[in-house]
Parts: C-alpha cells; structure tokens; sequence
C-alpha cells in the first residue's frame, strides 16, 4: 500500500478520526465513479472515432493493414492509417483504465 501525505483544511482535521475517514472515503468514491463515467464517455468517441474509419474503408483496421495499406500510396490513407491506429490505441488504454478502476472496491 502507499502512503499518501494530504494538506486538510483545519475543520476537516477537527472532526474525529472516525468521521475524518468516512468523509475521506466519500470522496475518493464519488471521484472514482465521476472518473469512470469520464472514461466511459472517452471510450465512446474512440469507438465512434474507429467506426468512422471501418465505414469509409469497410473493413477492420487488422485487415486494413493487411489487405489494403501495404499497397496504397496515398497521403491520405496514410494519415487516415495513423489516425485509426491513434484512436484504437486510445480505446485499448481507455478499456484497461476503466477495467483497473471498476476492479477497485471504491466504487
């Protein structure tokens, strides 16, 4: 477990440990779910964002690199490649984080 050093403001430090501790609790929980709900919403502009890709070539981006994007020239295929590519690496990360934070026992 790590250690964390907290600034409170003095009526916080007043109240009894007890209470100290539920309001604390409290806190981290509903920053926790505010969290989630935020990744949640991240996720969903990452799938749209990767759906919007899937649409205008009408395949996956592990086929498109593999059918098509080797054999393309193209600026735009390319930059529209490192875009698909960003937006399904943000969905990867995005999934891991909502995945670590629902596994809490905050929430």
């Amino acid at each position: 477990m790590v250690e964390m050093t907290l600034r409170l403001p003095q009526t916080l430090v007043q109240l009894p440990e007890r209470e100290r501790g539920k309001l604390i609790r409290a806190g981290l929980q509903e920053a926790t779910r505010a969290r989630i709900r935020q990744i949640k919403a991240e996720i969903a502009a990452a799938q749209q964002e990767l759906a919007r890709f899937e649409t205008r070539y009408g395949m996956s981006l592990t086929r498109f690199e593999v059918e098509l994007l080797p054999h393309q020239d193209s600026l735009q295929v390319h930059e529209d490649y490192n875009d698909w590519f960003y937006w399904q690496s943000v969905l990867e990360e995005k999934q891991r984080l909502l995945a670590e934070l629902e596994a809490l026992d905050l929430v």
